[in-house]
């Protein structure tokens, strides 16, 4: 029971902590935003326009996401944010928050291709990686080889990894988004949606086991 309460208890976290993280910090925004409109409100009532805070805030970002757009932005923010690399803890709270924030929120969705299985550290055992390109080369024999770079994240942040060069047929396809795999790798399996290659699998694991329950017991 204490199991089944801790295990469902972990999920609903991990589940809501996003959504509740980002609501806070959007809230705090409005009412830093609302406290320092209030003054210009009080002094020109004409202003007291009903989610004029709201609409500031949406404002802000509009303009921080054009400031960031161009050249003169991009450099500002990369020297800011090689300011913040020089902080220990901070940096790699930034890191984080930066690179998630970039899987769920940009349409290019980082540089992650596809989501994959393959086999690390050993036969037998697997793990979910992200292709990040593909390269090939002809051998000595003129055949074509292709191979992918894999991004291997660990758990629960995926910020830090291995980078693996493995051979493109040793990879299978895990026909599900980016997304849906990174909430698998953060949860550390917690949340599992159907995911085609994870439920072809289970089906071959039961399928086994049904096949080695039918057979002549041993004494």
């Amino acid at each position: 029971m204490f199991i089944w309460f801790r295990r469902k208890f972990l999920t609903g976290l991990i589940i809501l902590l996003p959504t509740v993280l980002t609501g806070w910090i959007l809230y705090r925004l409005f009412m830093s935003v609302d406290s320092i409109l209030r003054p210009i409100v009080t002094r020109y009532p004409f202003l007291d326009i009903p989610g004029l805070g709201f609409i500031a805030v949406i404002i802000i970002l509009l303009l921080m996401g054009i400031f960031a757009g161009n050249f003169i932005g991009r450099r500002i923010i990369h020297w800011a944010e090689k300011g913040i690399g020089q902080i220990p803890l901070v940096s790699r709270l930034y890191t984080a928050f930066k690179q998630m924030s970039e899987v769920f929120l940009q349409e290019k969705r980082t540089a992650f291709r596809r989501a994959i299985i393959i086999e690390y550290p050993r036969r037998g055992v697997y793990v979910v990686g992200f292709v990040t390109s593909t390269w090939s080369y002809h051998d000595s024999g003129g055949t074509e080889r292709v191979f992918i770079n894999v991004f291997l994240p660990t758990t629960p942040i995926p910020t830090s990894g291995l980078f693996l060069m493995i051979p493109e047929e040793d990879a299978t396809p895990m026909n599900c988004s980016v997304e849906e795999a990174l909430k698998m790798v953060i949860s550390g399996g917690a949340i599992i949606s159907s995911i085609p290659a994870i439920d072809a699998a289970r089906e071959a694991a039961e399928k086994t086991g049904r096949a080695a329950g039918e057979g002549p017991e041993r004494e």
